[in-house]
């Protein structure tokens, strides 16, 4: 049988995603589970790597086994069996063969979230703790200039055969000293969101200017080095198929 499930998951307690030797990982733990459940090593796939300190408020798995069990049971099983840390929030049957947790994901959306008012150590691993104003109006004029296909490469970390991306909106609102940023598009690359968020932010405060996103957009080449924005603000959002 084979089953998808819908999880969510609070990043900062696992070492990312992928299944990793001796280390905690959303991969890991629930082919944990499961393995242990259907009496035989279990593959789990996702619609895609989150990092380290990386959440989900949406993230979809599959995976098969070999037992026919009810989704309902099945779904409360592993929420009983695997860390606190990770919910399934859904389970189901699926009899599309052809569905694939990965490759047919139509969208995605991100969220990264930045505390601009005073230090909040409780919000520490869930939101960027910024701690300084940022000029909202220029951040939301300048995020228009990434819509549409691009090439992202100086939004990129690492070597890739082509850095192409299509991102469909981004949204940025405030509530208080919150600030919400969401990106939305079909895929993205190694650190992309976090990149995008970071130059954002160096619009915001004046390091950067609107000609600046132009430029590294045009050349595929930094205008100055920085770093990806922090792994805790990060939570993908929404996946549709």
């Amino acid at each position: 049988m084979k089953y998808v499930i819908t999880i969510s998951y609070d990043g900062s307690k696992f070492c990312g995603l992928q299944k990793l030797k001796d280390e905690l990982t959303i991969q890991g733990e629930l082919e944990k589970v499961l393995s242990i459940c259907d009496e035989r090593p279990v593959k789990v796939v996702s619609s895609g790597r989150t990092d380290k300190g990386v959440h989900a408020l949406n993230q979809v798995c599959t995976f098969e086994l070999k037992k026919d069990i009810d989704p309902y049971k099945l779904k409360g099983y592993i929420n009983r069996s695997s860390s606190k840390y990770l919910f399934v929030k859904s389970c189901e049957i699926t009899e599309d063969k052809l569905f694939h947790a990965r490759f047919s994901v139509k969208k995605k959306t991100y969220k990264y979230m930045i505390n601009t008012g005073p230090y909040d150590p409780i919000k520490n691993d869930y939101t960027y703790n910024y701690n300084k104003p940022l000029d909202i109006k220029m951040m939301k004029s300048s995020s228009e200039l990434f819509l549409g296909p691009h090439n992202f490469r100086a939004f990129v970390t690492g070597k890739h055969d082509t850095c192409d991306s299509i991102i469909d909106d981004v949204d940025i609102t405030t509530t208080g000293n919150t600030i919400e940023i969401y990106i939305k598009g079909k895929s993205f690359y190694t650190y992309m969101v976090r990149n995008i968020v970071a130059v954002l932010i160096l619009i915001g405060n004046g390091t950067l200017q609107k000609s600046d996103i132009e430029n590294m957009l045009k050349t595929g080449k930094k205008s100055i080095e920085y770093s990806p924005a922090p792994a805790g603000g990060l939570y993908l959002y929404e996946l549709e198929y």
